[in-house]
């Protein structure tokens, strides 16, 4: 099976996992530590974007995640009108209120839960949301944007149970571990079908075709989301076609000096690995 690894925000959140697979606490670099097991890990982020940001930064740092699942755990509140306290939810859109940034993650598989959206706010909301839609959390944003950087979109998923209705102060970590652990059949059943999904590939490039690679993404000036959509064609060229891909070396001279210009290269590129 693949390598997993649960990310939750709060302690709370993570004992239900740690007991249930007797994950041991590993040290790793910076007084940072993770919860491991034989293909199953636990790692706790701390409350807000701030925290999970710092802390994400330094795991990815420390410890190769390339070929794991990524699966945020968490309570949510939910809207009074959609959701129901106590229920699992899937989320299939996350947006950052501050930033307006919105993501979506790449739902390969067929997994049965409800879905909803999941806005990541930087202060508890507790009137009930009326300007909000779906879930609403402090994390779920954060982790995505932290963790898209150094995994493929396909293998970051979030499940988030309702708390509450987006109408007090949660502060029972008790409450907030029974929640978790009343979840924990279903949230087992699902983690087991993604790591058996085989959404981890084997690594199809060698050294010097990812060279290349990530010389193309800084000459181009891609985005992550480009990035990933060109190690993608590459990979599918490779599989269909031969590994010699050296025939997009000249687009590492082309000087990108004009949005249009970035454009045409990578319309070029795509059209080139797709043929």
């Amino acid at each position: 099976m693949d390598h997993l690894i649960i990310i939750n925000a709060l302690r709370s959140e993570a004992r239900p996992f740690i007991d249930h697979f007797g994950l041991q606490k590993q040290m790793l670099e910076n007084e940072l530590f993770i919860y491991e097991g034989t293909d199953i890990s636990c790692f706790t982020t701390g409350v807000g974007k701030a925290n999970v940001k710092k802390r994400l930064t330094s795991l990815f740092e420390n410890k190769d995640l390339s070929r794991s699942i990524l699966v945020n755990v968490g309570i949510a509140g939910g809207k009074k009108e959609q959701s129901e306290i106590g229920k699992l939810y899937l989320v299939n859109k996350l947006t950052d209120e501050e930033s307006a940034r919105i993501w979506f993650p790449d739902m390969l598989l067929q997994i049965d839960l409800p879905e909803l959206p999941l806005t990541t706010v930087a202060k508890g909301v507790t009137d009930g949301g009326n300007h909000l839609y779906g879930l609403v959390d402090m994390e779920g944003a954060a982790i995505f944007e932290a963790s898209v950087q150094h995994l493929p979109v396909h293998q970051l998923h979030f499940l988030k149970v309702v708390s509450d209705h987006m109408d007090m102060v949660l502060d029972n970590p008790d409450y907030v571990e029974k929640l978790i652990a009343d979840q924990l059949p279903k949230t087992i059943e699902i983690m087991e079908l993604l790591q058996k999904s085989g959404l981890v590939k084997q690594p199809l490039l060698d050294e010097e075709n990812k060279k290349l690679t990530e010389r193309l993404n800084k000459q181009l000036k891609l985005t992550v989301t480009q990035q990933h959509q060109l190690k993608e064609l590459v990979e599918g060229y490779i599989a269909l076609n031969s590994d010699d891909i050296s025939f997009l070396c000249p687009y590492l001279e082309i000087e990108i000096n004009t949005t249009a210009g970035r454009q045409k290269a990578i319309k070029e590129i795509h059209e080139a690995l797709s043929s």
